[in-house]
């Protein structure tokens, strides 16, 4: 990092750092090399880790660009929610991009329904990165396999 380029392109830049240093990498990348005239990317699997300092989000699969959109229409556009058992099937009319089961309940992930309306049948939350990549790859991964 101490290259001064208007451009650091890093490469899981923490694999094999233990959570300690993990975290003061990144503090560190922030503090001592971003300001608005430098840009910064990172690819990497441990993307809970690093949610709360990106400004943009990419998936990328087999080089092609599967999913982009910036943290604020990510914030503002995906719910996830724990759903009642009872509720599930009218939830599901909702239409949820993906869902899973944990613990015998349905986990359901949303785009663009609305909070009050996702109240009325479960615990309704933010999704993390990862359960948004879960979502869109497990539908790349299903899409593969159909036309191969």
């Amino acid at each position: 990092m101490a290259i001064d380029a208007r451009l650091l392109v890093l490469d899981e830049p923490t694999l094999g750092l233990d959570i300690l240093f993990r975290k003061q990498f990144y503090d560190s990348l922030l503090n001592d090399y971003f300001d608005r005239s430098r840009t910064i990317v990172v690819a990497t699997h441990q993307v809970d880790e690093i949610q709360d300092v990106l400004t943009d989000l990419m998936f990328i699969n087999h080089g092609r660009i599967v999913f982009q959109c910036s943290m604020e229409e990510f914030e503002s556009r995906y719910l996830e929610i724990t759903v009642n058992p009872e509720k599930a099937a009218a939830a599901r009319e909702l239409k949820p991009i993906h869902e899973r089961q944990v613990f015998g309940r349905s986990v359901m992930l949303f785009d663009r329904v609305g909070r009050q309306q996702l109240a009325a049948y479960g615990d309704v939350r933010s999704p993390s990165i990862a359960d948004l990549f879960v979502a869109v790859m497990g539908d790349q991964a299903g899409a593969a396999q159909g036309a191969a």
